[in-house]
Protein backbone atom coordinates (compact mmCIF):
# COMPACT_ATOMS: atom_id res chain seq x y z
CA UNK A 1 0.00 0.00 0.00
CA UNK A 2 3.11 2.29 0.74
CA UNK A 3 4.04 2.34 -3.02
CA UNK A 4 0.52 3.07 -4.09
CA UNK A 5 0.30 6.13 -2.07
CA UNK A 6 3.61 6.99 -2.62
CA UNK A 7 2.75 7.33 -6.66
CA UNK A 8 -0.53 9.03 -5.59
CA UNK A 9 1.44 11.92 -4.17
CA UNK A 10 3.75 11.76 -6.70
CA UNK A 11 1.22 12.02 -9.67
CA UNK A 12 -1.28 13.30 -7.90
CA UNK A 13 -1.81 15.90 -11.01
CA UNK A 14 -0.48 14.20 -13.57
CA UNK A 15 -2.84 15.00 -16.72
CA UNK A 16 -4.07 17.87 -17.44
CA UNK A 17 -6.42 18.84 -20.40
CA UNK A 18 -4.03 20.23 -23.43
CA UNK A 19 -5.58 23.50 -25.46
CA UNK A 20 -6.85 21.23 -28.34
CA UNK A 21 -10.73 21.12 -28.13
CA UNK A 22 -12.99 18.29 -29.00
CA UNK A 23 -13.89 18.33 -32.85
CA UNK A 24 -12.56 16.50 -33.97
CA UNK A 25 -4.17 6.64 -32.19
CA UNK A 26 -1.87 -2.26 -28.00
CA UNK A 27 -5.20 -3.99 -17.09
CA UNK A 28 -8.37 -5.51 -15.21
CA UNK A 29 -11.27 -4.56 -13.23
CA UNK A 30 -14.42 -4.50 -11.38
CA UNK A 31 -17.18 -6.73 -12.16
CA UNK A 32 -20.98 -5.28 -10.74
CA UNK A 33 -21.83 -6.55 -6.79
CA UNK A 34 -25.72 -6.93 -8.71
CA UNK A 35 -27.07 -4.39 -6.21
CA UNK A 36 -26.84 -1.62 -8.10
CA UNK A 37 -26.18 -0.87 -11.63
CA UNK A 38 -24.05 2.03 -10.79
CA UNK A 39 -21.63 0.11 -8.00
CA UNK A 40 -18.88 -2.27 -8.79
CA UNK A 41 -16.85 -4.36 -6.59
CA UNK A 42 -13.14 -5.39 -7.14
CA UNK A 43 -12.22 -9.03 -8.69
CA UNK A 44 -10.49 -11.44 -6.72
CA UNK A 45 -7.48 -10.73 -9.28
CA UNK A 46 -7.36 -7.46 -8.22
CA UNK A 47 -6.60 -7.29 -4.39
CA UNK A 48 -3.92 -4.71 -4.21
CA UNK A 49 -6.06 -2.34 -6.65
CA UNK A 50 -9.07 -2.21 -4.43
CA UNK A 51 -11.19 0.92 -3.95
CA UNK A 52 -9.99 0.89 -0.24
CA UNK A 53 -6.74 1.69 -1.62
CA UNK A 54 -8.38 4.49 -4.26
CA UNK A 55 -7.70 8.03 -3.98
CA UNK A 56 -9.93 10.18 -5.02
CA UNK A 57 -9.91 11.43 -8.99
CA UNK A 58 -10.83 14.98 -9.76
CA UNK A 59 -11.50 13.81 -13.04
CA UNK A 60 -15.09 14.54 -14.40
CA UNK A 61 -17.04 12.50 -16.72
CA UNK A 62 -17.38 13.30 -20.26
CA UNK A 63 -20.23 16.11 -20.80
CA UNK A 64 -22.99 14.05 -22.70
CA UNK A 65 -24.97 17.15 -22.77
CA UNK A 66 -25.28 17.11 -26.55
CA UNK A 67 -25.52 13.20 -26.96
CA UNK A 68 -28.03 11.81 -29.36
CA UNK A 69 -30.33 9.09 -28.17
CA UNK A 70 -29.73 5.96 -27.65
CA UNK A 71 -29.37 3.18 -30.72
CA UNK A 72 -30.49 0.88 -28.06
CA UNK A 73 -33.45 -0.38 -26.64
CA UNK A 74 -33.20 2.01 -23.22
CA UNK A 75 -35.98 -0.04 -21.94
CA UNK A 76 -34.23 -3.70 -21.96
CA UNK A 77 -30.69 -4.78 -19.42
CA UNK A 78 -27.82 -5.69 -20.91
CA UNK A 79 -24.41 -6.30 -19.71
CA UNK A 80 -21.19 -5.27 -21.21
CA UNK A 81 -17.57 -7.00 -20.24
CA UNK A 82 -14.51 -5.88 -20.46
CA UNK A 83 -11.77 -8.55 -20.17
CA UNK A 84 -8.46 -6.90 -19.19
CA UNK A 85 -5.13 -7.91 -18.17
CA UNK A 86 -4.54 -7.14 -14.02
CA UNK A 87 -2.57 -3.47 -13.49
CA UNK A 88 -2.45 -1.90 -16.92
CA UNK A 89 -4.93 0.40 -16.61
CA UNK A 90 -7.04 -0.67 -13.65
CA UNK A 91 -8.05 1.69 -11.46
CA UNK A 92 -8.95 3.52 -14.89
CA UNK A 93 -11.03 1.32 -16.41
CA UNK A 94 -12.84 0.65 -13.20
CA UNK A 95 -13.79 3.98 -13.08
CA UNK A 96 -14.62 4.60 -16.30
CA UNK A 97 -17.52 1.81 -16.34
CA UNK A 98 -18.54 3.21 -12.78
CA UNK A 99 -19.32 6.82 -14.57
CA UNK A 100 -20.72 5.10 -17.88
CA UNK A 101 -23.56 3.21 -15.52
CA UNK A 102 -24.48 6.51 -14.13
CA UNK A 103 -24.96 8.14 -17.60
CA UNK A 104 -26.90 4.50 -18.72
CA UNK A 105 -28.22 2.63 -16.20
CA UNK A 106 -30.09 0.50 -17.99
CA UNK A 107 -26.77 -1.13 -19.40
CA UNK A 108 -24.26 -2.67 -16.44
CA UNK A 109 -20.47 -2.76 -17.47
CA UNK A 110 -18.61 -5.65 -15.78
CA UNK A 111 -14.69 -5.55 -16.10
CA UNK A 112 -13.10 -9.32 -15.42
CA UNK A 113 -9.63 -8.70 -14.74
CA UNK A 114 -7.20 -11.74 -15.64
CA UNK A 115 -3.57 -12.36 -13.63
CA UNK A 116 -1.01 -12.34 -16.42
CA UNK A 117 -0.33 -12.54 -20.24
CA UNK A 118 -0.05 -16.59 -20.09
CA UNK A 119 -3.89 -16.45 -18.43
CA UNK A 120 -4.93 -13.76 -20.99
CA UNK A 121 -3.70 -15.69 -23.96
CA UNK A 122 -5.48 -19.19 -22.67
CA UNK A 123 -8.97 -17.08 -21.92
CA UNK A 124 -8.84 -15.64 -25.45
CA UNK A 125 -8.67 -19.15 -26.97
CA UNK A 126 -11.34 -20.90 -24.94
CA UNK A 127 -13.84 -17.81 -25.25
CA UNK A 128 -13.22 -17.49 -29.19
CA UNK A 129 -14.54 -21.40 -29.69
CA UNK A 130 -17.77 -22.92 -30.20
CA UNK A 131 -20.32 -20.53 -30.05
CA UNK A 132 -18.76 -18.26 -28.19
CA UNK A 133 -21.85 -17.71 -25.77
CA UNK A 134 -19.36 -16.56 -22.95
CA UNK A 135 -16.90 -14.05 -25.13
CA UNK A 136 -16.48 -11.06 -23.43
CA UNK A 137 -17.27 -7.61 -25.08
CA UNK A 138 -13.98 -5.52 -25.59
CA UNK A 139 -10.70 -7.46 -25.20
CA UNK A 140 -6.97 -6.96 -25.47
CA UNK A 141 -7.16 -7.41 -29.44
CA UNK A 142 -3.45 -8.20 -29.85
CA UNK A 143 -3.77 -11.14 -27.49
CA UNK A 144 -7.18 -12.02 -29.11
CA UNK A 145 -5.83 -12.34 -32.37
CA UNK A 146 -1.85 -13.80 -31.11
CA UNK A 147 -4.36 -16.34 -29.35
CA UNK A 148 -6.68 -16.93 -32.29
CA UNK A 149 -5.57 -16.74 -35.69
CA UNK A 150 -1.50 -15.22 -35.92
CA UNK A 151 -2.65 -11.80 -37.22
CA UNK A 152 -5.38 -8.80 -36.90
CA UNK A 153 -6.76 -9.30 -40.39
CA UNK A 154 -7.76 -13.09 -39.85
CA UNK A 155 -9.76 -12.36 -36.21
CA UNK A 156 -11.62 -9.86 -38.35
CA UNK A 157 -12.51 -11.75 -41.49
CA UNK A 158 -13.46 -14.71 -38.79
CA UNK A 159 -15.85 -12.10 -37.25
CA UNK A 160 -13.89 -12.93 -33.93
CA UNK A 161 -13.21 -8.56 -33.58
CA UNK A 162 -15.37 -6.04 -35.42
CA UNK A 163 -14.04 -4.01 -38.15
CA UNK A 164 -14.24 -0.02 -36.70
CA UNK A 165 -13.65 1.15 -40.29
CA UNK A 166 -16.99 2.55 -40.77
CA UNK A 167 -17.28 3.43 -36.92
CA UNK A 168 -14.92 6.40 -37.33
CA UNK A 169 -17.23 8.46 -39.20
CA UNK A 170 -19.94 7.99 -36.33
CA UNK A 171 -20.67 10.62 -34.33
CA UNK A 172 -19.27 10.60 -31.14
CA UNK A 173 -21.76 12.12 -28.38
CA UNK A 174 -19.01 12.25 -25.28
CA UNK A 175 -16.61 14.12 -27.81
CA UNK A 176 -18.81 16.79 -29.65
CA UNK A 177 -17.66 15.47 -33.21
CA UNK A 178 -17.21 12.43 -35.34
CA UNK A 179 -14.58 9.67 -33.95
CA UNK A 180 -12.10 9.96 -35.89
CA UNK A 181 -11.87 13.54 -34.89
CA UNK A 182 -10.28 12.72 -31.36
CA UNK A 183 -7.39 11.36 -33.71
CA UNK A 184 -4.61 12.10 -35.40
CA UNK A 185 -4.85 10.87 -39.42
CA UNK A 186 -1.06 9.37 -39.06
CA UNK A 187 -2.05 7.86 -36.06
CA UNK A 188 -5.45 6.34 -37.54
CA UNK A 189 -3.45 4.98 -40.49
CA UNK A 190 -0.81 3.08 -38.30
CA UNK A 191 -3.77 1.53 -36.80
CA UNK A 192 -4.92 0.24 -39.86
CA UNK A 193 -1.50 -0.58 -41.04
CA UNK A 194 -1.56 -2.97 -37.67
CA UNK A 195 -4.65 -4.62 -38.86
CA UNK A 196 -3.16 -5.78 -42.18
CA UNK A 197 -4.34 -2.39 -43.89
CA UNK A 198 -7.45 -4.09 -44.96
CA UNK A 199 -9.49 -3.09 -41.60
CA UNK A 200 -9.60 -1.59 -38.39
CA UNK A 201 -9.23 -3.52 -35.32
CA UNK A 202 -8.90 -1.28 -32.58
CA UNK A 203 -8.64 2.24 -32.30
CA UNK A 204 -5.66 3.85 -30.87
CA UNK A 205 -4.74 4.72 -27.18
CA UNK A 206 -1.63 4.71 -26.00
CA UNK A 207 2.29 4.84 -27.51
CA UNK A 208 4.96 2.26 -25.88
CA UNK A 209 8.73 2.05 -26.48
CA UNK A 210 12.01 0.40 -25.12
CA UNK A 211 14.74 2.26 -24.20
CA UNK A 212 18.08 1.58 -21.83
CA UNK A 213 17.56 2.07 -18.02
CA UNK A 214 21.02 3.00 -16.61
CA UNK A 215 21.91 3.40 -13.31
CA UNK A 216 23.72 6.68 -13.55
CA UNK A 217 24.80 6.93 -10.19
CA UNK A 218 26.74 3.52 -11.01
CA UNK A 219 28.32 5.17 -14.29
CA UNK A 220 29.34 8.32 -12.91
CA UNK A 221 31.50 6.26 -9.97
CA UNK A 222 33.14 4.32 -12.78
CA UNK A 223 33.33 7.16 -14.86
CA UNK A 224 31.17 5.75 -17.90
CA UNK A 225 29.14 7.37 -19.86
CA UNK A 226 25.63 6.61 -20.86
CA UNK A 227 25.40 4.72 -24.12
CA UNK A 228 23.78 5.86 -27.42
CA UNK A 229 26.13 3.38 -29.69
CA UNK A 230 25.81 -0.06 -30.62
CA UNK A 231 29.61 0.15 -29.66
CA UNK A 232 29.36 1.93 -26.85
CA UNK A 233 27.15 0.01 -24.88
CA UNK A 234 29.19 -3.12 -25.85
CA UNK A 235 32.27 -1.53 -24.08
CA UNK A 236 30.10 -0.28 -21.11
CA UNK A 237 28.81 -4.16 -20.35
CA UNK A 238 32.68 -5.47 -20.67
CA UNK A 239 34.02 -2.11 -18.12
CA UNK A 240 30.99 -3.15 -15.94
CA UNK A 241 32.08 -6.69 -16.35
CA UNK A 242 35.72 -5.85 -15.00
CA UNK A 243 34.46 -3.75 -12.16
CA UNK A 244 32.51 -6.37 -10.73
CA UNK A 245 28.76 -6.75 -12.11
CA UNK A 246 28.19 -10.64 -12.77
CA UNK A 247 25.20 -9.38 -14.83
CA UNK A 248 25.79 -5.98 -15.98
CA UNK A 249 22.63 -5.97 -18.25
CA UNK A 250 19.64 -7.50 -16.87
CA UNK A 251 17.25 -8.41 -19.31
CA UNK A 252 13.67 -10.49 -19.30
CA UNK A 253 11.96 -11.73 -22.52
CA UNK A 254 10.75 -8.74 -23.54
CA UNK A 255 14.70 -7.46 -24.46
CA UNK A 256 13.91 -10.15 -27.65
CA UNK A 257 12.99 -6.15 -29.33
CA UNK A 258 16.68 -5.69 -29.13
CA UNK A 259 17.21 -8.54 -31.46
CA UNK A 260 14.48 -6.78 -33.56
CA UNK A 261 16.61 -3.49 -33.72
CA UNK A 262 19.42 -5.19 -35.20
CA UNK A 263 16.91 -7.23 -37.93
CA UNK A 264 15.87 -3.67 -38.82
CA UNK A 265 19.48 -2.65 -39.86
CA UNK A 266 20.49 -5.84 -41.56
CA UNK A 267 17.10 -6.05 -43.67
CA UNK A 268 15.14 -3.02 -43.91
CA UNK A 269 17.56 -2.24 -47.17
CA UNK A 270 18.00 -5.38 -48.50
CA UNK A 271 15.00 -7.21 -47.91
CA UNK A 272 12.86 -7.73 -51.43
CA UNK A 273 9.81 -5.76 -50.96
CA UNK A 274 7.74 -8.16 -52.91
CA UNK A 275 8.37 -10.68 -49.71
CA UNK A 276 6.79 -8.70 -47.31
CA UNK A 277 5.15 -5.77 -49.05
CA UNK A 278 1.19 -5.90 -50.24
CA UNK A 279 1.65 -5.32 -54.48
CA UNK A 280 -0.52 -4.01 -56.69
CA UNK A 281 -2.95 -7.15 -58.03
CA UNK A 282 -2.68 -8.70 -54.64
CA UNK A 283 -6.37 -9.93 -53.58
CA UNK A 284 -6.09 -7.27 -50.58
CA UNK A 285 -4.95 -4.33 -52.64
CA UNK A 286 -6.51 -1.03 -51.96
CA UNK A 287 -4.61 1.76 -53.71
CA UNK A 288 -6.54 4.57 -50.96
CA UNK A 289 -4.66 2.83 -48.15
CA UNK A 290 -1.95 1.16 -49.60
CA UNK A 291 -0.27 3.64 -51.95
CA UNK A 292 2.74 4.16 -50.28
CA UNK A 293 3.60 0.40 -51.11
CA UNK A 294 4.11 1.42 -54.62
CA UNK A 295 7.59 1.24 -56.00
CA UNK A 296 8.89 1.62 -52.57
CA UNK A 297 12.52 2.03 -52.17
CA UNK A 298 14.36 2.14 -49.14
CA UNK A 299 15.93 5.81 -48.47
CA UNK A 300 18.44 5.26 -45.49
CA UNK A 301 18.75 9.06 -45.42
CA UNK A 302 15.08 9.23 -44.31
CA UNK A 303 14.35 6.65 -41.58
CA UNK A 304 10.85 7.37 -41.61
CA UNK A 305 10.45 6.60 -45.35
CA UNK A 306 8.77 3.21 -44.53
CA UNK A 307 6.58 4.70 -41.41
CA UNK A 308 2.92 4.04 -43.42
CA UNK A 309 3.62 0.50 -45.33
CA UNK A 310 1.20 -2.29 -45.24
CA UNK A 311 2.79 -5.63 -45.42
CA UNK A 312 0.87 -8.73 -46.61
CA UNK A 313 1.18 -11.65 -43.97
CA UNK A 314 0.42 -13.84 -47.05
CA UNK A 315 3.57 -12.74 -48.58
CA UNK A 316 5.35 -13.19 -45.57
CA UNK A 317 4.15 -16.69 -44.59
CA UNK A 318 5.42 -17.76 -48.40
CA UNK A 319 8.50 -16.16 -48.31
CA UNK A 320 9.13 -18.03 -44.70
CA UNK A 321 7.92 -21.46 -46.46
CA UNK A 322 10.19 -21.27 -49.33
CA UNK A 323 13.23 -20.16 -47.48
CA UNK A 324 15.86 -21.40 -44.46
CA UNK A 325 15.92 -19.37 -41.64
CA UNK A 326 19.39 -20.51 -41.56
CA UNK A 327 21.33 -18.14 -43.75
CA UNK A 328 24.09 -15.45 -44.06
CA UNK A 329 22.22 -12.89 -42.54
CA UNK A 330 20.59 -13.99 -39.78
CA UNK A 331 23.76 -15.21 -38.56
CA UNK A 332 25.42 -11.74 -38.97
CA UNK A 333 22.27 -10.29 -36.92
CA UNK A 334 22.69 -13.34 -34.32
CA UNK A 335 26.50 -12.54 -33.47
CA UNK A 336 26.16 -8.93 -33.73
CA UNK A 337 23.35 -9.49 -30.92
CA UNK A 338 26.32 -11.65 -28.96
CA UNK A 339 28.07 -8.85 -28.33
CA UNK A 340 25.92 -7.33 -25.92
CA UNK A 341 23.82 -10.64 -25.09
CA UNK A 342 26.68 -12.34 -23.44
CA UNK A 343 26.65 -10.02 -20.65
CA UNK A 344 22.66 -11.17 -19.83
CA UNK A 345 20.98 -13.05 -17.17
CA UNK A 346 21.05 -16.60 -17.56
CA UNK A 347 17.35 -17.86 -18.93
CA UNK A 348 16.47 -14.28 -19.65
CA UNK A 349 14.19 -15.55 -22.49
CA UNK A 350 12.03 -17.21 -20.69
CA UNK A 351 12.34 -15.64 -17.04
CA UNK A 352 9.99 -13.48 -15.37
CA UNK A 353 10.70 -9.56 -16.35
CA UNK A 354 9.96 -8.93 -12.60
CA UNK A 355 13.12 -10.25 -11.76
CA UNK A 356 15.22 -8.29 -14.29
CA UNK A 357 13.42 -5.15 -12.68
CA UNK A 358 14.34 -6.41 -9.16
CA UNK A 359 18.04 -6.37 -10.13
CA UNK A 360 17.85 -3.17 -11.79
CA UNK A 361 16.30 -1.29 -8.72
CA UNK A 362 18.99 -3.50 -6.38
CA UNK A 363 21.80 -2.15 -8.05
CA UNK A 364 22.85 -6.05 -9.17
CA UNK A 365 22.82 -4.43 -12.47
CA UNK A 366 23.65 -1.10 -13.79
CA UNK A 367 21.70 -1.40 -16.81
CA UNK A 368 18.08 -2.27 -17.80
CA UNK A 369 16.54 -2.78 -21.73
CA UNK A 370 12.75 -2.52 -20.70
CA UNK A 371 9.60 -0.97 -21.93
CA UNK A 372 7.82 2.38 -20.96
CA UNK A 373 5.31 0.16 -19.48
CA UNK A 374 7.31 -0.47 -16.43
CA UNK A 375 8.96 3.55 -16.26
CA UNK A 376 5.99 4.18 -13.51
CA UNK A 377 6.53 1.15 -11.45
CA UNK A 378 10.47 1.87 -11.39
CA UNK A 379 9.84 5.56 -10.69
CA UNK A 380 7.66 4.42 -7.77
CA UNK A 381 9.86 1.59 -6.54
CA UNK A 382 12.95 3.97 -6.59
CA UNK A 383 11.67 6.89 -4.62
CA UNK A 384 10.55 4.37 -2.33
CA UNK A 385 13.67 3.14 -1.35
CA UNK A 386 15.26 4.20 1.94
CA UNK A 387 17.85 7.03 1.92
CA UNK A 388 20.89 4.93 1.26
CA UNK A 389 19.55 2.55 -1.10
CA UNK A 390 18.79 5.50 -3.72
CA UNK A 391 19.97 6.30 -6.65
CA UNK A 392 19.75 8.39 -9.51
CA UNK A 393 18.84 6.93 -13.13
CA UNK A 394 17.88 8.09 -16.41
CA UNK A 395 16.86 6.29 -20.15
CA UNK A 396 18.49 6.40 -23.62
CA UNK A 397 18.73 4.72 -26.76
CA UNK A 398 21.00 3.04 -28.27
CA UNK A 399 20.69 5.05 -31.61
CA UNK A 400 23.09 3.57 -34.20
CA UNK A 401 26.11 1.44 -35.27
CA UNK A 402 29.85 3.34 -34.87
CA UNK A 403 30.82 1.22 -37.59
CA UNK A 404 27.79 -0.37 -39.00
CA UNK A 405 28.56 -3.82 -40.02
CA UNK A 406 28.67 -4.91 -43.76
CA UNK A 407 25.22 -5.18 -45.20
CA UNK A 408 23.57 -2.99 -41.93
CA UNK A 409 22.25 0.38 -41.62
CA UNK A 410 24.12 3.18 -39.87
CA UNK A 411 20.79 4.09 -37.68
CA UNK A 412 19.12 1.66 -35.15
CA UNK A 413 15.65 2.28 -35.13
CA UNK A 414 13.69 0.95 -31.77
CA UNK A 415 9.97 0.40 -30.88
CA UNK A 416 7.57 3.40 -30.62
CA UNK A 417 4.34 2.29 -31.52
CA UNK A 418 0.98 1.82 -30.99
CA UNK A 419 0.39 0.76 -27.80
CA UNK A 420 -2.90 -0.74 -26.08
CA UNK A 421 -5.10 -2.64 -28.67
CA UNK A 422 -8.79 -2.95 -26.93
CA UNK A 423 -11.11 -4.50 -29.81
CA UNK A 424 -14.42 -5.09 -30.21
CA UNK A 425 -15.55 -8.70 -30.15
CA UNK A 426 -17.83 -9.47 -33.12
CA UNK A 427 -21.55 -9.77 -32.38
CA UNK A 428 -24.55 -10.35 -34.95
CA UNK A 429 -26.50 -8.77 -31.76
CA UNK A 430 -26.97 -4.98 -33.28
CA UNK A 431 -28.89 -3.74 -30.16
CA UNK A 432 -25.91 -5.25 -27.55
CA UNK A 433 -23.14 -3.98 -30.60
CA UNK A 434 -24.55 -0.04 -30.43
CA UNK A 435 -24.35 -0.46 -26.65
CA UNK A 436 -20.54 -1.80 -26.49
CA UNK A 437 -19.66 0.83 -29.67
CA UNK A 438 -21.51 3.51 -27.40
CA UNK A 439 -19.45 2.77 -23.99
CA UNK A 440 -15.74 2.91 -26.62
CA UNK A 441 -16.88 6.11 -27.52
CA UNK A 442 -17.28 6.99 -23.73
CA UNK A 443 -13.54 5.68 -23.15
CA UNK A 444 -11.81 7.09 -26.28
CA UNK A 445 -13.17 10.94 -25.94
CA UNK A 446 -10.69 13.51 -24.93
CA UNK A 447 -12.74 13.39 -20.88
CA UNK A 448 -13.27 9.98 -21.05
CA UNK A 449 -9.29 8.75 -21.74
CA UNK A 450 -8.11 11.62 -19.22
CA UNK A 451 -9.83 9.74 -16.79
CA UNK A 452 -8.70 6.94 -17.53
CA UNK A 453 -5.16 7.96 -17.48
CA UNK A 454 -5.59 9.98 -13.98
CA UNK A 455 -7.34 7.50 -12.20
CA UNK A 456 -4.75 4.59 -13.30
CA UNK A 457 -1.83 6.63 -11.86
CA UNK A 458 -3.30 8.19 -8.99
CA UNK A 459 -3.83 3.96 -8.06
CA UNK A 460 -0.62 2.97 -8.56
CA UNK A 461 -0.94 1.19 -11.72
CA UNK A 462 0.50 1.03 -15.27
CA UNK A 463 0.31 3.33 -18.17
CA UNK A 464 1.91 2.04 -21.10
CA UNK A 465 3.09 5.49 -22.35
CA UNK A 466 1.68 9.26 -23.73
CA UNK A 467 -1.78 9.16 -24.68
CA UNK A 468 -3.10 9.83 -28.28
CA UNK A 469 -5.79 11.00 -27.77
CA UNK A 470 -6.21 14.59 -28.96
CA UNK A 471 -6.40 17.02 -25.69
CA UNK A 472 -4.86 14.49 -23.34
CA UNK A 473 -0.71 15.75 -21.75
CA UNK A 474 0.81 13.89 -19.14
CA UNK A 475 2.18 15.44 -15.75
CA UNK A 476 5.55 17.40 -17.23
CA UNK A 477 7.69 15.00 -14.70
CA UNK A 478 6.16 11.63 -16.55
CA UNK A 479 6.59 13.36 -19.78
CA UNK A 480 10.39 13.97 -19.59
CA UNK A 481 10.81 10.52 -18.42
CA UNK A 482 8.76 8.75 -21.27
CA UNK A 483 10.35 10.84 -23.58
CA UNK A 484 13.61 8.86 -23.39
CA UNK A 485 11.60 6.17 -25.25
CA UNK A 486 10.87 8.12 -27.82
CA UNK A 487 12.47 6.83 -31.26
CA UNK A 488 11.98 5.94 -34.87
CA UNK A 489 10.31 2.74 -34.89
CA UNK A 490 11.72 -0.20 -37.12
CA UNK A 491 9.72 -2.29 -39.37
CA UNK A 492 9.65 -5.70 -37.96
CA UNK A 493 11.84 -7.83 -39.58
CA UNK A 494 12.39 -10.55 -36.80
CA UNK A 495 9.63 -12.34 -38.32
CA UNK A 496 12.59 -13.51 -40.91
CA UNK A 497 14.78 -14.74 -37.95
CA UNK A 498 12.49 -16.31 -35.64
CA UNK A 499 12.51 -14.31 -32.80
CA UNK A 500 9.51 -13.30 -30.53
CA UNK A 501 6.05 -15.20 -30.48
CA UNK A 502 6.62 -17.13 -33.22
CA UNK A 503 6.64 -20.90 -31.70
CA UNK A 504 4.25 -23.28 -30.71
CA UNK A 505 3.77 -23.68 -27.38
CA UNK A 506 4.86 -27.18 -27.40
CA UNK A 507 8.28 -25.60 -29.49
CA UNK A 508 8.75 -22.65 -26.99
CA UNK A 509 10.99 -24.76 -24.59
CA UNK A 510 13.34 -26.16 -27.24
CA UNK A 511 13.55 -22.50 -28.65
CA UNK A 512 14.47 -21.15 -25.08
CA UNK A 513 17.19 -23.84 -24.46
CA UNK A 514 19.09 -22.88 -27.70
CA UNK A 515 18.38 -19.50 -27.17
CA UNK A 516 20.31 -19.68 -23.76
CA UNK A 517 22.69 -22.07 -25.41
CA UNK A 518 23.53 -19.66 -27.68
CA UNK A 519 23.86 -16.59 -25.28
CA UNK A 520 26.36 -18.77 -23.03
CA UNK A 521 28.51 -19.52 -26.22
CA UNK A 522 28.14 -22.79 -26.31
CA UNK A 523 26.28 -23.18 -29.78
CA UNK A 524 27.19 -21.17 -33.02
CA UNK A 525 24.70 -18.52 -34.46
CA UNK A 526 24.47 -21.18 -37.74
CA UNK A 527 23.79 -24.18 -34.84
CA UNK A 528 20.91 -21.97 -33.34
CA UNK A 529 19.16 -21.08 -36.64
CA UNK A 530 19.74 -24.88 -37.84
CA UNK A 531 17.87 -25.74 -34.62
CA UNK A 532 14.84 -23.48 -34.84
CA UNK A 533 14.17 -23.23 -38.22
CA UNK A 534 11.73 -26.44 -38.54
CA UNK A 535 10.18 -24.84 -35.12
CA UNK A 536 9.27 -21.64 -37.00
CA UNK A 537 8.56 -23.85 -40.07
CA UNK A 538 5.65 -25.44 -37.39
CA UNK A 539 4.46 -21.88 -36.60
CA UNK A 540 4.46 -21.12 -40.30
CA UNK A 541 2.45 -23.80 -41.18
CA UNK A 542 0.06 -23.22 -38.58
CA UNK A 543 -0.50 -19.67 -39.71
CA UNK A 544 -1.15 -20.87 -43.19
CA UNK A 545 -3.36 -23.60 -41.67
CA UNK A 546 -5.60 -20.75 -39.71
CA UNK A 547 -5.72 -18.44 -42.35
CA UNK A 548 -6.71 -20.02 -45.14
CA UNK A 549 -3.41 -18.81 -47.39
CA UNK A 550 -2.80 -20.32 -50.40
CA UNK A 551 0.18 -18.65 -50.49
CA UNK A 552 -0.92 -16.83 -54.13
CA UNK A 553 -1.40 -13.39 -53.09
CA UNK A 554 -3.53 -12.50 -56.27
CA UNK A 555 -6.12 -14.80 -55.00
CA UNK A 556 -8.62 -14.52 -51.82
CA UNK A 557 -8.51 -16.82 -48.98
CA UNK A 558 -10.89 -18.05 -47.29
CA UNK A 559 -9.77 -18.29 -43.12
CA UNK A 560 -10.66 -21.78 -41.38
CA UNK A 561 -13.55 -22.28 -39.88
Amino acid sequence: MKKKRLLAMLLSAVLMTGALTGCGDTGGQTSSDGSSKTESSASASEAEGSEEDAEPSGAEAPDVSEATDAEWDTSKEDTITLCVINNFYTAGEKKLAEEYMKLHPETKVVVDVIADNDSYMTKMMTSMEGDRKNAPDIVHGNFLAAATTGNMEVAVSKGFVYDMTDMLDEENPYNNGKVRDAFEEKDLQEAFDGSGGVCLGFLPFDRIGFALYYNKTILDGLSLEAPTTWEQLVDVCGKLKEAGYNVPLSAGPETYRMIATLSDAFYRGTMDTAAYLAQPGDAIWNEETMSANVDFAYDESNPMCDKYLVRSTERQLKYKTENSYDNETNRQILDTFYQVAQYFPDNWIAADSTQAITDFESQISPLLYQASFNAGLILSDTNALPDDMKFEWATTQIERFENPPEGAGEQLRGLWALGNAMSIVGTEDADHLARIKDFYKFWYSKDGAKMCFEETLNNGNFVQGPCIIKGVTLDPELEQLLAGFETVSCAGFEGFLGIGETYRSADKPLYYDYMNKFCKGEITSAEYLQGVDPLCKNYVQDMIETGGFDLDPTTPDEPKE
